[in-house]
């Protein structure tokens, strides 16, 4: 698959499990995207490094917009509006995302708040599961705590009817960089 049929296939089947795929060109249009689309949501966001977030200068963006931000601390996400977290790799195959979750703090930022935002350079799309585990095993050793993220938190296990947002996030938000886009049909 070419590199924007990958990204058509995985925004569609992103989009059709509940997620909202926004396209920015660059690391640089991470904090004002973010910035956009998160003052409705809430101001407190729980902002897990990396190196999307450090190039894009995304702390210093949201910091200057007003937003406070957590790193450390006890508390860590738990009170958090949103929880900023760069993924590894998705599937396009499935419209899911995949992350080396070890971290305790990359744990907590994608799933205690009601919002969880997902950074995935472009480049980092694969067809199917299979192309993301070589690409996981390519690296070294198999993450300790491997998980994959298909759209927000649901369950029917009510009765079967089915709820969002029980067990995670109601809202997945997932910023693919560098798709050449920067149009958003957000």
């Amino acid at each position: 698959m070419s590199r924007n049929e990958l990204i058509a296939s995985f925004t569609s089947q992103a989009e059709a499990m509940g997620a909202q795929v926004i396209p920015v060109a660059g690391p640089g249009d991470i904090g004002p995207k973010l910035i956009e689309i998160l003052r409705p949501v809430g101001l407190k966001v729980a902002l897990v490094n990396s190196s999307l977030v450090q190039t894009g200068g995304v702390a210093a963006a949201l910091a200057g917009a007003g937003f406070n931000i957590e790193k450390d601390g006890a508390e860590f996400a738990r009170q958090a509006d949103s929880g900023i977290v760069e993924f590894d790799y998705a599937i396009a195959e499935t419209g899911t995302l995949a992350m080396d979750a070890t971290d305790l703090k990359a744990r907590l930022a994608a799933m205690l708040p009601l919002t969880c935002v997902a950074l995935l350079p472009a480049e980092r799309l694969r067809a199917n599961l299979t192309e993301v585990i070589d690409a996981y095993l390519a690296r070294g050793s198999w993450p300790g705590y491997f998980t994959l993220v298909t759209g927000p938190s649901r369950t029917a296990d009510i009765e079967r009817s089915l709820t969002i947002g029980v067990h995670g996030p109601e809202r997945l938000l997932i910023i693919l960089v560098g798709n050449g886009g920067g149009k958003s049909g957000y």
